[in-house]
């Protein structure tokens, strides 16, 4: 036990003071803000430039009533009214766009008006922000001048077609909590550290084993411990360095959450982590890693350096990709046959149980029941990957074939 501790110490001093943890470290939690803070900003801060549009309708009063709407919820179009919607015309202003005259233009003919369909040309239109802009002020548009020719004043006209404001709220324990937009962006992205973090970390056990078997260490190492020990105070060691660098996340994402509440304009101020989400992280982030990292020892074993760890890890990557490609499913119907039965697999369930806990948590058996299966696999797999371990870690040169694992696991020396 001596022995093992002294591997565990070692491993997570080693890493705990290197360049690379304490830039990964800081710099995590400011690309995480970032990636909110920024966008919003830049999109705030960047002028509108006048857009110049021509709108072309058979009849004029609609051409109006849309050009008037446009001034009125978006003031920076520039719009010229065409009443000529003629193949020649469309021609034309195709070529205009072309040349840089106009921007764009909107078609309204008397065939798309019965269909309720306008197409807006121009060069660019990935701008998603101005197509929700003028679809908006054209259908407002278009619905008010019916309204109006059925006899109703602007007045009730505009009641009518106020738009609703709409918010998806949870409730925890009989009050109302955050919003489904907020809970499903911070399970996504806790999501997203899981995957991250279980990734970064195996993969660092299993770099660890390559760069001591290559550098014959191990050899040294095995003269005084035991290869049981080794693989232990390896797994032990690495996962309490990611354990370290998520408290430190905890204390920043802390000291943002109380900068949120000081600042009312603040985008992070409504971003609410309940308690329960914390702590599920940290038991499926402790569960995951064992589960994973086993699995990376005994590839870190099997080869000799990392190329060829690039060419094995698929087996221990595909679950985890599976994983995030389930969890916006899984996110949007936590109690449905697919979440369950996904958040069973212990593979998938360090991700999925995670995601179904932070947007509605299940009963309390079928958490204990993921767990309990990521327990009986992990213990499995440690057996499996430890004789794996015990002979692989001594094997140099080619990768080991099928039937050569298959004798390694039988070994029981």
């Amino acid at each position: 036990m001596r022995n093992t501790w002294l591997v565990i110490q070692r491993e997570y001093l080693e890493r705990i003071r290197s360049k690379a943890f304490i830039i990964m470290t800081l710099l995590m939690p400011v690309f995480m803000a970032s990636t909110v803070l920024i966008p919003a900003s830049l999109s705030s801060m960047q002028p509108r430039v006048t857009r110049r549009l021509v709108l072309v309708a058979s009849s004029s009063g609609i051409a109006e009533a849309v050009k008037q709407q446009l001034a009125a919820e978006t003031p920076h179009y520039s719009v010229e009214i065409d009443t000529n919607t003629s193949d020649a015309e469309r021609d034309k202003l195709r070529r205009k766009v072309s040349e840089g005259k106009i921007d764009g233009f909107l078609w309204l003919s008397d065939s798309h008006g019965a269909n309720r369909r306008v197409v807006y040309s121009a060069k660019d239109v990935t701008d998603f922000a101005e197509d929700m802009e003028l679809r908006n002020a054209v259908h407002s548009a278009v619905v008010k001048r019916q309204l109006a020719e059925k006899g109703m004043s602007d007045a009730q006209v505009d009641a009518l077609i106020k738009p609703i404001d709409f918010d998806s709220v949870r409730i925890e324990k009989g009050k109302e909590g955050a919003s489904g937009a907020a809970v499903f962006l911070v399970s996504f992205t806790m999501a997203m550290l899981l995957y991250l973090n279980m990734l970064v970390y195996g993969f660092a056990v299993m770099r660890s084993i390559i760069e001591e078997k290559s550098s014959r260490v191990l050899e040294v190492l095995l003269s005084s411990l035991t290869a049981k020990h080794l693989l232990a105070g390896k797994i032990i060691g690495v996962g309490a360095v990611g354990l370290t660098q998520f408290l430190i996340w905890l204390i920043i994402a802390g000291a943002f959450a109380v900068l949120g509440l000081t600042a009312s304009n603040s985008v992070l101020s409504n971003v609410h982590i309940p308690m329960m989400g914390l702590i599920a992280f940290g038991v499926f982030f402790i569960l995951g890693y064992f589960l994973y990292s086993t699995m990376y020892a005994a590839l870190g074993a099997m080869v000799n350096s990392d190329q060829e760890a690039q060419q094995v890890q698929w087996p221990a990557m595909l679950p985890t990709v599976f994983s995030i490609v389930l969890s916006t499913p899984v996110l949007q119907h936590p109690n449905s046959q697919l979440a369950f039965w996904s958040s069973m697999i212990p593979f998938f369930a360090p991700i999925l149980m995670f995601v179904r806990i932070m947007a509605d948590t299940p009963p309390l058996w079928q958490t204990a029941l993921s767990i309990a299966l990521m327990l009986l696999t992990t213990w499995g797999l440690l057996g499996l990957s430890s004789r794996i371990y015990r002979v692989g870690i001594l094997m140099y040169g080619k990768r080991p074939t099928l039937p050569e694992l298959r004798r390694w696991l039988r070994y029981t020396g």
